[in-house]
């Protein structure tokens, strides 16, 4: 396969992506995690307890910081921006009526999967990038690089995890793509990955929430270590790392192999 099909896929989706809506959309990505960090700021503020603090002096400390900016960071942008892009990545194309003339190119399917796939990434990566650096300066964190360094190796771990898992989604359910994607993340991501059981380490969320209590040298008490293991760094990076691949050679066969129609989205 010639890499500059998928080149010519990136570059193409980035260009259909300057659009009104979809610039909108990225700020919203981007602005979003900003305000509510605003929002913690000025009521920190107002307290009582810390209208006279000393100079210098930081709240809340660094622990509750990293908290607050990984619901927000990998998980909301990360998640979201990732399930909006490549939950319908077939089916858009069926609905453009443009899944012909991709399909029946040598190597089509399999270079609009992984350009699309790369600008899901970039595009998400850079509103995720942004809005943490806005946010690390409002915080006003005791150790701000530390602060940034943590999320935004996150950021960079779940941006590629999260758009892998959702385009396989879209690739095997092209009819009910974002439909079967947002029950996906309300009943895995957001419940079972908390179950301490062998199920929730095939989520991940999992994977992040043990990466955050080892890079962001969180203390956490018995119960959490319970659920998140002792694992070291690589096992979860390599775990990560396989199922991405895993999920893209997944997405790639099947695509490959169905024939999708452009009337229903199904099987011809």
């Amino acid at each position: 396969m010639n890499p500059g099909n998928i080149g010519a896929v990136f570059f193409f989706e980035w260009q259909r992506a300057l659009t009104p809506a979809r610039v909108v959309w990225w700020f919203i990505l981007t602005l979003f995690p900003i305000f509510i960090i605003t929002l913690a700021r000025l009521t920190f503020n107002t307290m009582p307890r810390y209208e006279h603090r000393p100079p210098g002096e930081s709240w809340p400390q660094q622990e509750p910081w990293l908290l607050f900016l990984f619901a927000l960071i990998p998980m909301l942008v990360s998640m979201l921006g990732s399930l909006l892009w490549t939950a319908p990545v077939i089916s858009s194309e069926l609905e453009r009526q443009s899944w012909t003339y991709l399909a029946v190119r040598p190597h089509g399917k399999t270079a609009l999967l992984l350009g699309k796939y790369l600008a899901a990434v970039t595009w998400v990566l850079s509103a995720a990038l942004l809005g943490l650096s806005v946010c690390v300066v409002i915080t006003q964190a005791e150790d701000p690089w530390h602060l940034w360094s943590t999320i935004a190796k996150l950021a960079c771990i779940s941006c590629p995890a999260y758009a892998a898992l959702y385009m396989a989604l879209g690739t095997l359910f092209p009819q009910r793509a974002m439909a079967i994607a947002v029950a996906y993340t309300l009943v895995f991501e957001l419940v079972v990955s908390w179950v301490p059981a062998i199920i929730n380490k095939l989520t991940v969320q999992y994977r992040l929430l043990a990466l955050l209590q080892d890079w962001g040298s969180i203390t956490f008490g018995n119960e959490m270590l319970i659920l998140f293991g002792y694992s070291p760094a690589w096992i979860h990076l390599s775990m990560l790392a396989g199922s991405t691949a895993c999920l893209l050679i997944l997405s790639i066969v099947m695509v490959n192999l169905r024939e999708l129609t452009t009337t229903n989205g199904t099987e011809g």
